[in-house]
């Protein structure tokens, strides 16, 4: 396309493929007529003592709002042929452009320099028969009985047992209390109840407490591990004063029709286990598919070439860094007490951003050659959803988006998950490479849901 009379493109580097600078000018004779049309609004909005409304001589309103009329007058204008001027020189400008060496004389032309960041053009490669390592997932009995032995564990019921030592197995029942330690919360529980010898029961516990009766008492201490889930606990050694309340054994049901029944509306247990059988499967096969569309995106990623704009990988990181916070306030970490080191963190996850803004522009551009778009139901679905979890009509809930602009992230959203589809329904499913066993055993790390008092039923 040809460049407008109005604008010049400054010439760039080639490492400032993603930015754009223009220099623009604007004839006086528009510049005369925008200033007329300021004038006029202003002079139905002013109220100036000693005139009517919208009576004041343009002179008086000339002098009185001088900065104020210069300061429209120059927004209007830039605003129009910026943008005009952008989009006639093909730039797909993000974010909003730094304008500097502005020219205001009467008489004279307007001239403004912008600087903006830009989408780089970029040649779309081969983006379908990518070859992804995936095959359909199968659910094999002991996956079936694991969920059965899951949901028997979770329709179960507790019996007190006559006083006996303690055993690998039973439910104690223990009023636990805690020596002060500096840092750690103290614990001081009437009644709590820890499985003994279980994994999810710290080591330390289930040592101090297996064999004795109830009546009996008995002082230990218990280190926590370093990745320990409650940070103010994590690695500290705390002694506990623990006097034994009583027994429980855990009573599991049998699996039969009745069972079936108490789960689930099923007959039998046969329908039960199909059931089951079906939700693992369709879990297995989201994973799997999740797995192979996170591979086409390394793949496409791989495939081109190109710089992204700084704009878009700091929005990204941005969000990253924000998720990020969210998840410890939500597991009630104090950021201020863990002196989390945010740069550090940012430097860290800065290639992963750039891997998705890149991700985002091309899935963008295969949209629009193969012209696939969210459907207005689609979005009516998500708008809807929104507005019920809200509480809010669908009409509020809408604007609401809009206002926030989240109503063009859900679209975005929608299309790119059509997009996902549409690669992974192309691609060429191969066979995932047969891992190599280890030569050394997996070590298991320390559980963050191992029963630890802090976190105990009350």
């Amino acid at each position: 396309m040809g460049a407008s009379p109005c604008a010049r493109p400054t010439a760039l580097e080639a490492s400032d493929i993603c930015r754009g600078e223009l220099d623009i000018v604007v004839p006086w004779d528009e510049v005369h007529e925008e200033s007329e049309k300021v004038l006029k609004s202003f002079r139905k909005q002013v109220r100036i003592p000693g005139f009517r409304p919208g009576k004041a001589p343009d002179s008086v309103i000339r002098m009185r709002y001088a900065q104020e009329l210069r300061s429209e007058v120059i927004e209007k204008l830039i605003d129009r042929h910026f943008w005009k001027e952008a989009k006639e020189q093909d730039y797909q400008v993000i974010g909003t452009p730094k304008i500097r060496d502005i020219e205001f004389t009467d008489d004279q032309p307007f001239k403004f320099h912008a600087e903006f960041e830009i989408i780089p053009d970029f040649e779309l490669k081969e983006y379908r028969r990518l070859q992804v390592p995936f095959v359909q997932p199968e659910v094999s009995d002991e996956e079936v009985e694991a969920e059965i032995e899951r949901l028997r564990d979770q329709h179960s019921s507790f019996k007190n047992l006559d006083p006996r030592p303690l055993e690998d197995g039973d439910i104690a029942v223990v009023a636990l209390k805690s020596e002060p330690v500096e840092g750690a919360p103290a614990i001081d529980q009437a009644e709590t109840t820890l499985e003994i010898g279980s994994e999810e029961t710290l080591e330390g516990f289930s040592n101090a407490l297996r064999g004795k009766a109830p009546g009996e008492e008995v002082d230990f201490s218990v280190t926590y591990p370093e990745d320990f889930g409650n940070e103010s606990l994590a690695g500290k050694s705390i002694s506990f004063h623990a006097e034994v309340k009583g027994i429980r054994v855990k009573e599991l049901p049998e699996v039969d029709d009745d069972f079936a029944a108490d789960v689930g509306d099923f007959q039998t247990v046969d329908e039960l286990k199909t059931k089951i059988r079906e939700e693992i499967g369709a879990h297995k096969r989201r994973h799997a598919m999740e797995h192979a569309k996170d591979k086409i995106v390394d793949l496409l990623v791989e495939k081109h070439e190109f710089p992204v704009p700084d704009l878009l990988v700091n929005q990204q990181l941005r969000s990253r860094l924000e998720r990020t916070a969210r998840m410890f306030a939500q597991q009630g970490v104090d950021l201020e007490n863990i002196q989390l080191d945010w740069k550090r963190l940012a430097d860290e996850q800065r290639p992963r951003a750039i891997r998705d803004v890149k991700a985002g522009l091309l899935l963008e551009r295969i949209a629009e050659v193969e012209s696939i778009e969210a459907d207005a139901a689609e979005v009516d679905a998500e708008v809807q959803r929104y507005a019920q979890r809200n509480r809010l009509t669908i009409a509020a809930a809408r604007k609401q988006l809009a206002d926030d602009g989240a109503l063009e992230n859900i679209e975005s959203h929608l299309t790119n998950e059509k997009v996902m589809a549409f690669l992974f329904d192309e691609a060429e499913k191969i066979d995932p490479p047969v891992e190599e066993p280890s030569s050394e055993p997996a070590e298991a790390p320390a559980s963050e849901e191992a029963t630890a008092p802090a976190e105990s039923a009350e």
